[in-house]
């Protein structure tokens, strides 16, 4: 038996909003599912980061926990974004999965 809980989108000072869903055995009350999303819109973009439980693959869904972020940016050259890149892999990316533990 499964049960969705759909909290209510609130917004934080940074024009965050977030949708937090999880689907939760009815029996237990354990999360079984869920999609926490953050997002806001900016100059008609949208940045956003969220974390999802399960990836959907040729119809199917499986477990497979994982982050998405993105976040508008100015055209890049090549070059130049692919040194930006090296820069986030070697110093934010660490950090981010220490965080994400």
């Amino acid at each position: 038996m499964r049960r969705i809980n759909n909290v209510a989108e609130t917004t934080d000072n940074k024009n965050w909003k977030c949708l937090n869903i999880s689907v939760r055995d009815k029996e237990s009350g354990a999360v079984i599912e869920y999609k926490i999303h953050f997002y806001r819109k900016l100059n008609g973009w949208y940045d956003e980061v969220r974390y999802d439980s399960h990836e959907i693959s040729r119809g199917k869904k499986s477990l497979a926990p994982h982050l998405h972020m993105k976040l508008g940016t100015p055209f890049k050259d090549s070059r130049d974004g692919e040194a930006e890149l090296r820069r986030i892999i070697d110093g934010i990316l660490p950090e981010l999965k220490e965080i994400t533990r």
